[in-house]
C-alpha cells in the first residue's frame, strides 16, 4: 500500500509541476483599467467619457481620441488592441438620431442635432484639457482620430486645440454637397432624379440656417508643428469625390506635414464593420512612425 500512495504521490507532484510550467509558459493577459470622466457642458448638460489605460505601462504615456459615426462613439475604444503602452478616451455623442432617415418626419431632429454638434465640440475640449492636465500623458504626443462623421468633429477640434496629431478617416469638406447627396441617395430611387433639386435646397436651406462648421476652413489652418493623417476610401458612396478633395486641397493650403493614403473599398458601415479594426492600426501604425506614440 505505501508502494502505492509513493506512486500516487510522483505523478501528483509531475502534475503540480506540469501546471506550474504551462502558467508560466502562458502569454500573459494585458489587464486595461477603465475610467469614466464627466465632462460638464455649458447648457448643463454631463457628458461621460471613457478612458483606458494599460495597467502595465510606463509612468507616462501618448494619449488618442477616437470618434466614430452616430452610433456608439466609445466602443471605437475596443479596436484598440489591449496591451498597447497608449491611453485611448471617447465618448458617445449627445444626440441619438433616428434609426432610419425619413422624409419628412426626421427633419424634426434636426434642432436636436444642431445642438448635439455643439455639445460634441465643446466635450472635445473639456477631455482635451483633462488629458493634458493628468500626470501620466504626454500632451506632445496626443492624437486625434475622426471616422466617418467624426471627421469633421476631429478636424475641428486639431485646429482649435493644436492637437499634434490628426487622422481623418473617410472625411469630407464642403458640407452642403454631403448633406445634399444623402437627401439624393434616399428620394431619387423612389421618386426619380427631379427630387436632386429640392435636395440641393434641404442642403442649402440646413447647412445656412443651422450655421453648420465647415471643416476645410478649420483644416486649412493646421499649423506646422501638427502631423495629418487622411484615409480615403476609394469608392465612396456616401461622400461625393468633390466633398473629399474640398478637405484634401483644404489640407494642402494648411503648414501641417501631410500624409494620404487611398485604399480601395466603399464608405465604414457602423460602428460594427469588421473594416474598423484594420484602419485603427494603421492608425497606430502611422503615430508610431511620426513620433506620436
Amino acid at each position: 500500500m505505501q508502494t502505492q500512495k509513493g506512486g500516487i504521490g510522483k505523478w501528483v507532484y509531475v502534475g503540480w509541476i506540469a501546471l506550474v510550467a504551462w502558467l508560466m509558459a502562458a502569454p500573459a493577459v494585458a489587464r486595461t483599467l477603465v475610467e469614466r470622466v464627466d465632462l460638464p457642458l455649458s447648457s448643463g448638460r454631463v457628458i461621460s467619457a471613457e478612458i483606458r489605460r494599460p495597467a502595465d505601462a510606463p509612468p507616462v504615456l501618448p494619449a488618442v481620441l477616437l470618434f466614430g459615426g452616430f452610433r456608439g462613439a466609445a466602443t471605437v475604444l475596443d479596436a484598440v488592441p489591449a496591451g498597447l503602452s497608449l491611453v485611448s478616451a471617447s465618448f458617445d455623442y449627445p444626440f441619438d438620431p433616428p434609426r432610419r432617415f425619413e422624409f419628412p418626419q426626421s427633419l424634426a431632429h434636426l434642432p436636436a442635432l444642431d445642438r448635439g454638434i455643439d455639445q460634441t465640440i465643446e466635450g472635445i475640449g473639456h477631455l482635451v484639457a483633462h488629458l493634458r492636465a493628468r500626470q501620466d500623458i504626454d500632451a506632445q504626443r496626443l492624437t486625434i482620430v475622426g471616422a466617418s462623421l467624426g471627421a469633421p468633429f476631429a478636424t475641428i477640434a486639431a485646429a482649435e486645440l493644436e492637437l499634434p496629431g490628426l487622422v481623418i478617416v473617410h472625411g469630407f469638406g464642403d458640407v452642403r454637397r454631403v448633406i445634399a447627396q444623402q437627401f439624393i441617395r434616399k428620394l431619387a430611387p423612389r421618386y426619380g432624379d427631379w427630387t436632386r433639386w429640392p435636395a440641393w435646397g434641404l442642403a442649402n436651406a440646413l447647412t445656412w440656417g443651422f450655421d453648420l462648421p465647415a471643416p476645410e476652413d478649420y483644416a486649412a489652418r493646421l499649423r506646422a508643428t501638427q502631423r495629418v493623417l487622411m484615409i480615403v476610401a476609394q469608392d465612396d458612396e456616401l461622400i461625393p469625390q468633390p466633398a473629399t478633395e474640398a478637405l484634401w486641397q483644404a489640407l494642402q493650403r494648411s503648414q501641417a506635414q501631410l500624409e494620404r493614403l487611398d485604399e480601395a473599398g466603399a464608405h465604414l458601415q457602423g460602428s460594427r464593420d469588421p473594416r474598423i479594426g484594420g484602419l485603427v492600426e494603421t492608425a497606430l501604425t502611422w503615430m508610431g512612425r511620426v513620433g506620436l506614440r
